[in-house]
């Protein structure tokens, strides 16, 4: 199957390593517009139920971005001079920039012979 993937921001680079890994003989191609190290936002935040789908799904890319998160449990609320504290979310964000140059880099699964 020949796939067109539109935009080569974070989605659409996880998006095509997927692709891949579901069968490697997918034609994938990605088109951006702007340059390679290029990004508009400041970080990507996940769950942890959301790694652990990462995990699942591409236990490559993940053991790369794991080693560059940062984690928290903790949210803080300030209403009217009242902070409020909620714990036990597990929480992890990465610098979107990097995230990025990690998928770049990720090495695409091998072509199996037909």
């Amino acid at each position: 199957m020949k796939v067109a993937v539109l935009g080569g921001g974070p989605a659409g680079l996880y998006f095509a390593i997927s692709l891949k890994l579901r069968d490697a003989a997918h034609e994938v191609t990605v088109y951006e517009r702007n340059r390679p190290d290029d990004t508009f936002g400041w970080g990507v935040v996940l769950s942890a139920e959301t790694l652990d789908n990462l995990t699942r799904n591409d236990p490559v890319s993940a053991v790369w971005i794991k080693k560059h998160f940062a984690y928290w449990d903790d949210i803080a609320v300030v209403h009217d001079g009242v902070r409020t504290v909620s714990t036990g979310h597990g929480f992890c964000g990465i610098g979107r920039k990097r995230l990025l140059i990690l998928l770049q880099r990720r090495p695409p699964p091998p072509r199996l012979p037909p």
